[in-house]
């Protein structure tokens, strides 16, 4: 096991340091000479647009996306700091195809619905009817 360093009696930071980087923005600027800050923007806007035209074709419904960054360090001996940067953007989904048919009498799939095939059965002749009232009489 490494031995620690007694870090109790540290040195104050000076707050007026030209070359201290105060802010994530700042910290950003420095991969690629500020390429990489412009590559984030670029994704950005993108992925904004990506969530309008989902919203606009599908509805509010899965219309999600993430931007994920990514940001390694890795300490040198000589107190020399190694960073690394990614960012990945993910689009919504877009959902799933769908569609809408019927099971027949055979169990096979079919666009004509059973109960269309009940109501285009022919009516029922009923010969034996009061021709005033239209009631039925039955006979026994």
């Amino acid at each position: 096991m490494a031995k620690r360093k007694d870090t109790s009696a540290t040195i104050a930071a000076d707050p007026n340091d030209p070359y201290k980087l105060r802010t994530l923005e700042q910290i950003l600027m420095v991969f690629d000479g500020g390429d990489f800050m412009a590559e984030i923007i670029a994704g950005h806007q993108n992925l904004m647009q990506d969530l309008l035209d989902h919203n606009a074709e599908h509805g509010a419904k899965g219309c999600a996306g993430t931007m994920t960054l990514q940001l390694n360090y890795a300490v040198g001996n000589q107190g020399d700091v190694g960073m690394g940067a990614t960012v990945a953007f993910k689009a919504p989904k877009k959902p799933a195809s769908s569609a809408g048919a019927y099971i027949n009498d055979a169990g096979e799939l079919t666009l004509y619905s059973p109960m269309m095939k009940r109501m285009h059965q022919p009516v029922r002749d009923i010969s034996d009817h009061d021709p005033i009232t239209g009631e039925v009489r039955d006979i026994d």
